[in-house]
């Protein structure tokens, strides 16, 4: 409980730094978090459970088959294991809804999509082993997001793929500890 507290607080203010970033530029619209039209919505679900599922899958390949992945989880699980699904879900819901707004929704359209995802790969870095290849990591999943808001041009479908990408990747650590500690 502790974590999501500190994380919502943070989460908070990178919300709030994004919604007044995109005001400034004059980008500001609730159409861009809320338009989607019916007849949209099969392919866009589509679009997000492909790009979450293609996350995870990575996710799990590299801590299968590399070392600093499995070092990665075992420092990821001291922060965020326990947690009660409620927790996990606003976990999800908080860091993927903050994230996508500032670097889709504001930092995207100033910059591109290059630097955008650049400097969401840098927001992750944690410069110290095993956490630099998170860095990478996120890189590649902030092209891939922006990719998806570029297709898009919704900031619902990427807030739901990467919420969703968190919240499977945090229930997957939750569940390895539990079964870990059940054997």
């Amino acid at each position: 409980m502790r974590v999501l507290v500190s994380a919502a607080k943070i989460y908070a203010a990178m919300f709030a730094l994004a919604l007044l970033w995109m005001l400034l530029q004059g980008t500001f619209s609730w159409e861009l978090f809320f338009k989607v039209r019916p007849g949209e919505f099969p392919r866009l679900a589509l679009m997000v459970l492909a790009a979450a599922a293609f996350l995870v899958s990575l996710h799990l390949y590299c801590s299968r088959n590399f070392f600093w992945a499995q070092q990665l989880e075992i420092e990821f699980s001291k922060l965020l294991v326990p947690m009660r699904m409620w927790e996990i879900a606003a976990m999800g819901i908080v860091s993927g809804a903050a994230e996508e707004t500032l670097f889709r929704g504001a930092l995207q359209p100033a910059v591109g999509l290059i630097p955008a995802s650049l400097a969401f790969g840098l927001a992750h870095l944690i410069p110290r082993n095993p956490f630099w290849h998170w860095s990478l990591y996120a890189t590649f999943a902030g092209f891939l997001l922006g990719c998806l808001f570029e297709l898009t041009h919704h900031l619902f479908p990427v807030i739901a793929a990467h919420s969703l990408t968190n919240f499977v990747l945090i229930m997957i650590l939750n569940r390895r500890h539990a079964m870990e500690a059940a054997q």
